[in-house]
């Protein structure tokens, strides 16, 4: 059974947007983050000519270690960017819900 004090934070308007602000920005970091590794398994599966191409005239880096490491930035600069989210909008929303301010 819940306690008073679980069905009084589970019915708190603010935890409820914290709910769905947290599985929204989640969710779309995600599915940005799949769409772009599809992305670049299905060109390699189905144009690998694009991406050995080298990226300048007479270039030795091909295009698709470029790809590569711009999807791994992306990762990283996302998780960033999370993190950034989660310290200045999450925690501060959780400890107003929990009464536990500092």
């Amino acid at each position: 059974m819940l306690s008073q004090t679980d069905k009084a934070i589970l019915a708190d308007k603010n935890f409820q947007k914290l709910v769905s602000v947290r599985r929204r920005v989640s969710w779309s970091f995600l599915l940005f983050l799949l769409g772009l590794y599809l992305l670049y398994g299905l060109m390699s599966v189905y144009s690998p000519a694009v991406l050995a191409q080298p990226l300048f005239n007479h270039g030795v880096i091909p295009v698709g270690i470029v790809m590569g490491y711009a999807i791994l930035f992306s990762t990283f600069f996302l998780t960033v960017i999370y993190v950034w989210i989660a310290n200045s909008f999450f925690e501060p929303l959780e400890k107003k819900i929990t009464g536990k301010e500092a």
